[in-house]
């Protein structure tokens, strides 16, 4: 399942139209960061983004079969 993940706080977006109206917004997101003077993380602000600071980031969560572990 892809969705993307806060790098910071770890809330998820699973639903499809709030992945693609977060890929819409990602370049002027990513400009506004560089204009403050950092380097963009992710893809979009997180929802917590006041308290949290995180930026979403695109995950392909992969099921593993049972008794299998990543890495």
């Amino acid at each position: 399942m892809k969705k993307l993940v806060c790098d910071r706080c770890g809330v998820e977006l699973t639903d499809s139209n709030e992945i693609e109206a977060a890929f819409e917004g990602m370049e002027a997101w990513q400009e506004a960061v560089r204009a403050r003077g950092d380097e963009p993380r992710g893809v979009f602000p997180c929802e917590n983004y006041i308290r949290c600071s995180g930026e979403m980031q695109f995950v392909d969560d992969k099921k593993f079969p049972q008794g299998e572990k990543s890495g």
